[in-house]
């Protein structure tokens, strides 16, 4: 106990206020709807469901962000490994991620990067900053997310940096994953740097109800092309299904149908997502 008064506590903390020593943040709680959560985690059959509400503070994706990020750091272990995608979910998590260190940390990529993307956060710029965050080692995946032809793609696989990461990443024990869906501007921005035909990329378009790792699939959570599935270096849904911990991230009602199919494909263990996701997956189950 520091024997002095109210008046010097006061005069140090501003002091040290002054000087950059000390900042006052205030966080407003997470405002969580139960009864949405309840009633998803019922229907979907999904272990952990949160729906989040926004505060009028920050945005629905901050908000979305901030309890993911709990999430994450509640189910991450000391000598493990953290795999992640990519997306605006999970870089609104990643920002918000906070722990102390773990002894024997490792965080690595579900996919190569999407370059071309330029309007997004590379899946190694996530990574680097998620490993900072929780004093981690990082182990990029230095290798395109989409390549021209499955020829590119096996040459790439037999590779020993890139299989040596894509190994680390089945082993992961926790991922972190961005669910995107058919129609929002993500998906659509993933679907172009396959470059297909137009009657292959028709059908796809008919056909993807989401995507997750530039792994695309229908509304039970099917792969919808091979063709495109053999062009992408990275994890298949099948090997992400196998990830003990899948942490699914959206936001925004244009993200259900993706919501859904994930969820029918028993991809997700835990789902954090936005009032509006919520609303309209329960649409679509009951439509």
């Amino acid at each position: 106990i520091i024997e002095t008064s109210r008046f010097n506590i006061s005069r140090m903390l501003s002091d040290a206020k002054r000087l950059g020593f000390v900042q006052i943040k205030i966080i407003a709680p997470i405002a969580r709807h139960d009864s949405l959560s309840l009633q998803l985690k019922s229907v979907l059959g999904i272990r952990d469901v949160q729906v989040i509400g926004n505060d009028r503070s920050e945005t629905t994706l901050t908000s979305v962000g901030r309890a993911a990020a709990l999430a994450l750091t509640h189910v991450h272990r000391p000598n493990s490994t953290m795999a992640i995608s990519w997306g605006r979910g999970v870089e609104a998590t990643i920002v918000e991620v906070q722990s102390d260190s773990l002894p024997g940390l490792l965080v690595t990529q579900l996919m190569g990067g999407l370059s071309a993307i330029t309007s997004s956060v590379s899946a190694e710029e996530l990574g680097r900053t998620l490993a900072q965050n929780l004093h981690a080692q990082f182990i990029p995946l230095l290798s395109p997310a989409v390549v021209s032809n499955s020829r590119t793609r096996n040459t790439l696989l037999n590779e020993e940096s890139i299989s040596q990461v894509l190994e680390l990443s089945r082993q992961a024990s926790v991922a972190l994953v961005g669910i995107g869906s058919h129609g929002s501007p993500s998906s659509e921005e993933v679907l172009k740097q396959f470059k297909l035909s137009k009657s292959l990329h028709d059908s796809v378009a008919k056909t993807y109800s989401g995507d997750i790792s530039a792994r695309f699939y229908d509304s039970n959570g099917r792969a919808v092309s091979t063709e495109m599935d053999n062009r992408v270096v990275g994890l298949t849904l099948d090997e992400i299904l196998k990830i003990p911990h899948v942490i699914g991230v959206a936001a925004g009602n244009e993200k259900a149908k993706g919501v859904l199919g994930s969820a029918r494909a028993g991809l997700i263990e835990t789902l954090v997502i936005d009032v509006a996701c919520a609303t309209e997956v329960l649409k679509l189950i009951n439509s």
